[in-house]
């Protein structure tokens, strides 16, 4: 450590890796000095001037423009002074003291140290998938695990969890009703295979009519209708669920337990694995889809919705048992099936001035054998005539007052088509309802003048495709709902809308014991609905059809039907027939999983008994 003088006060100058600087003291003048000073001048160039006297009154300027100049700069100057005999040299840079001072600390007071900093979990990166085959695009990962998810949840709802064996399956599709459109859609999944002979060694039969011994191949479930079994608590069930994207397509107890899923963080918020499911089911079961793993588009009993008689005979005896006239929902109608039949009906009408429609019992469908009749003596005459089936059964008629003051469109008559799905998976048994349709109008105007006329009173497509003028007053003659929408204002299409959706589920209560009654392993049906609507906007349910028409008659129809189709397979066919694992963007078939379909029946809600129930064999 060495010690100088300065003008500033004694400074410590130590050979360490920092400087350190003690606080300055007043500076006293020295009395008597002799040595060399040096001169600034304003080049920045040191000279240096020798001092003769030893006088303060010589020396004291110089020491004082030393003083000012070394206070405003911060960098010091290269700069020297003589201190006796020795030339000393400042140093280039001096830093400020730094005093610090501990505080006293009482015995007794404890210190707390400072904790050492946790190590923060890195945040998600959005990649569900780390194999090096998946491809680990952030937006490739999301979408595939919000398929797999998706499929997990419509599993669930049906107590099951997928596990494929197989990399493909076999389809038969039928060539009837718009076959190819079935077909074109199915192609677009490339794990499946479209077959055209073989009908027994498929996964999947799509076919116009019922199939019933591709159905007797398939296994049936237990009895038994299992409550719901899945885990929820009590604190959730108020929750708000309508936000969720598959809201309409579950039960309200698992979308639920979805919400609360998804709020976990990480991988975690998909529902992707077995041990994840088992935490929203407790009879969840493990089924492997196998090459023989069947499904088919028609469910036995089909005809207690799909033959005009039996869809009057269950909705009377539903409605009368809840209370309810059958004739608010449905026009007067009578059941003959035999000569006694046709006197009582003759008895109550025979003073009444009415038109009848008369239609066939059995199952028919696209105004098969229907007729519009005066008088009921006409109707008489026809019922008394002899009318068998191939089999030499005889057949039974559905007689209907013909609704003479129909709402109408454009002064032609309309019917309203709607669709609804039936499914039975795992045994577990459920409805929907298809949140779309169209107006089906008539292609001359409507009066009761001639009631022989089909193209002024009947609205369907295979009957009114034969008129010359055909599409003249709408392409294909359809409407869609938002035209209708605005041409009765929205406030009555609403009442008309909620109307024939709670038809539509009066009619799976209905047949809740029939339909499917050995509950098979994997089957569905999709039925058309029709309705007509009066001029006081009284809603009418007129048939239910199974094997609707698909066609895609118009360019409303064009974009229609796929979507309707696509919307079933992806709610029954691909969450139960899942692709294999892939790993490119490129195979993905839709971007989005949005479905018109809207479950509003669930077998599970309902105590049901199924004993005694008769198979119906009838094609």
């Amino acid at each position: 450590m060495r010690k100088t003088h300065s003008p500033q006060g004694f400074q410590y100058f130590m050979k360490r890796r920092y400087e350190q600087r003690f606080p300055k003291f007043k500076f006293q003048e020295p009395g008597e000095t002799y040595g060399l000073m040096p001169i600034i001048t304003p080049n920045q160039n040191h000279r240096t001037e020798i001092i003769q006297n030893n006088s303060s009154e010589q020396i004291y300027p110089h020491l004082k423009q030393r003083i000012t100049n070394s206070q405003s700069k911060e960098k010091c100057d290269d700069s020297c002074i003589l201190i006796g005999n020795t030339l000393k040299s400042l140093e280039r840079r001096v830093l400020k003291p730094r005093i610090s001072y501990q505080p006293e600390i009482s015995p007794n007071k404890q210190v707390k140290l400072r904790s050492k900093s946790i190590k923060k979990q890195p945040k998600f990166d959005g990649i569900y998938y780390e194999g090096q085959k998946f491809c680990q695009e952030q937006d490739f990962q999301e979408k595939y695990a919000n398929m797999r998810q998706y499929y997990n949840y419509i599993n669930i709802s049906n107590g099951l969890f997928i596990k494929p064996t197989v990399n493909y399956y076999k389809a038969n599709i039928s060539k009837s009703n718009n076959g190819y459109l079935v077909k074109s859609l199915l192609k677009q999944r490339w794990w499946w295979l479209v077959v055209d002979n073989d009908k027994e060694n498929v996964n999947f039969l799509w076919e116009s009519t019922r199939n019933d011994n591709f159905i007797f191949t398939m296994p049936c479930l237990e009895q038994v209708d299992k409550n719901d079994n899945l885990n929820i608590q009590q604190d959730y069930l108020d929750v708000q669920i309508n936000s969720h994207p598959y809201a309409k397509l579950l039960p309200k107890n698992l979308v639920i337990q979805m919400n609360i899923q998804e709020k976990q963080i990480g991988k975690l918020n998909k529902l992707l694995n077995y041990e994840q499911c088992l935490q929203f089911c407790n009879n969840i079961r493990i089924f492997e889809i196998t090459s023989t793993t069947k499904i088919h588009n028609h469910i036995q009993n089909n005809t207690h919705l799909g033959s005009k008689k039996n869809l009057f005979l269950n909705l009377k005896k539903y409605y009368e048992l809840n209370s309810l006239n059958v004739f608010e929902f449905l026009p007067l109608t009578y059941h003959i099936k035999n000569k006694f039949d046709l006197e009582n009906y003759l008895i109550q009408n025979l003073d009444t001035q009415k038109i009848w429609i008369v239609k066939p019992g059995e199952l028919t469908n696209r105004g098969h054998g229907i007729q519009i009749y005066q008088s009921v003596n006409e109707v008489n005459i026809f019922l008394k005539g002899n009318h068998q089936h191939k089999n030499g059964q005889s057949k039974t008629f559905i007689v209907q007052q013909y609704i003479t003051n129909p709402l109408l469109y454009n002064q032609r008559k309309f019917d309203i088509r709607c669709f609804i799905l039936f499914t039975g998976i795992n045994g577990q048994q459920k409805g929907y309802w298809y949140q779309d349709g169209y107006i089906r109008t008539s292609s001359k105007e409507f009066n009761l003048n001639n009631l022989s006329n089909k193209m002024i009173h009947l609205t369907n497509d295979a009957v009114q495709k034969y008129s010359e003028d055909y599409g003249k007053f709408e392409k294909g003659n359809k409407v869609s709902f938002e035209e209708f929408k605005k041409y009765i204002t929205p406030e009555k299409f609403i009442q008309i809308y909620q109307k024939m959706k709670q038809i539509a589920l009066d009619q799976f209560k209905a047949v809740a014991e029939l339909l499917d009654p050995l509950k098979r392993e994997n089957t569905f049906e999709l039925f058309g609905l029709d309705f007509m609507i009066d001029d006081t906007y009284n809603t009418w349910l007129i048939e239910t059809n199974t094997n609707p028409c698909l066609e895609q008659t118009g360019p409303l129809l064009t974009g229609f039907m796929p979507q309707l189709i696509d919307n079933l397979l992806k709610l029954v066919i691909d969450p139960l027939y899942p692709p294999p694992q892939f790993y490119s963007p490129k195979k993905f078939v839709y971007e989005c999983l949005d479905n018109k379909f809207e479950l509003i029946y669930d077998s599970s809600k309902l105590k049901l008994n199924r004993k005694n129930v008769v198979i119906d064999n009838e094609l």
